[in-house]
């Protein structure tokens, strides 16, 4: 399973730095999944659900209300103006 550097930060903080699976989440044109060998690009987040497969395969789920997402060959960062993990 190929897998991706992931970073997640808000006004509170860093609240993710880790390879990751997948993330999926809505951007500015829909829904979209970032997997490792993603092209580079970026976009504006919606508010929604964010959903980050692990790399052991486990699931974490948070809601991220707006922010820019920037996809590069050696990271991604969600850069979100409010974001809360679901417990």
């Amino acid at each position: 399973m190929n897998t991706f550097l992931l970073s997640i930060t808000s006004p509170d903080g860093h609240l993710l730095h880790e390879k990751v699976y997948r993330l999926s989440l809505r951007g500015a044109e829909g829904d979209l999944a970032i997997m490792a060998g993603h092209i580079p690009f970026m976009t504006t987040v919606q508010k929604g659900e964010v959903r980050i497969i692990r790399a052991d395969e486990s699931v974490l789920t948070g809601t991220a209300e707006g922010g820019i997402l920037t996809v590069t060959e050696t990271e991604t960062v969600l850069l979100s103006s409010g974001f809360c993990w679901d417990t």
